[in-house]
């Protein structure tokens, strides 16, 4: 493992520059016009596929290892991404431009809600209907960022696995 670990100025390095591509596709999205939040954003766990994938090819042909480290050096990739991710989001949804943004998306999201209001009713109930009107008017910057790093978490372990699987060393 301390082989694996020597590897940090590498795994860093790739942790920022994938937060930074990850952010510069949340821009792309906004300057066409589509709010980077919700299931938009989703696709840019590829990203972090990517450089995942790359990152432990690369690892894996210097370094034999067992599958597990292999496998744990992998998460303390993901834990990195995830920490930087949400709290680049945090900052930025706290900053006035972050806080439009929000509200813009907070605002049509209610207004989407308002459509299908009878049919939620209808089918699910009242009381669900205001849980769900309560918990987009409670999206905050906080939110956005618990949410950004656990859905990392959560979303890497399969894809961690296979690959760890995959370069594992006999």
């Amino acid at each position: 493992m301390k082989k694996l670990l020597s590897n940090w100025p590498t795994v860093v390095g790739t942790s920022f520059l994938t937060v930074a591509l990850i952010m510069l596709y949340c821009i792309l999205l906004y300057a066409s016009g589509i709010i980077p939040l919700g299931g938009k954003k989703a696709p840019s766990f590829v990203i972090i596929l990517v450089f995942d994938y790359l990152l432990v090819r690369k690892v894996s042909q210097s370094t034999s290892a067992h599958f597990l480290k292999l496998f744990v050096f992998q998460y303390i990739f993901i834990v990195l991404v995830g920490i930087l991710s949400a709290l680049f989001l945090f900052l930025f949804y706290e900053s006035t431009m972050g806080l439009g943004i929000l509200n813009e998306y907070i605002q049509l999201s209610v207004s989407e809600l308002q459509v299908f209001k009878a049919t939620i009713i209808e089918q699910e109930g009242i009381s669900y209907y205001t849980n769900l009107l309560n918990g987009i008017n409670g999206i905050d910057a906080n939110s956005i960022a618990k949410d950004d790093f656990t859905q990392k978490i959560a979303l890497a372990f399969l894809p961690n696995l296979l690959m760890a699987l995959y370069f594992k060393q006999a």
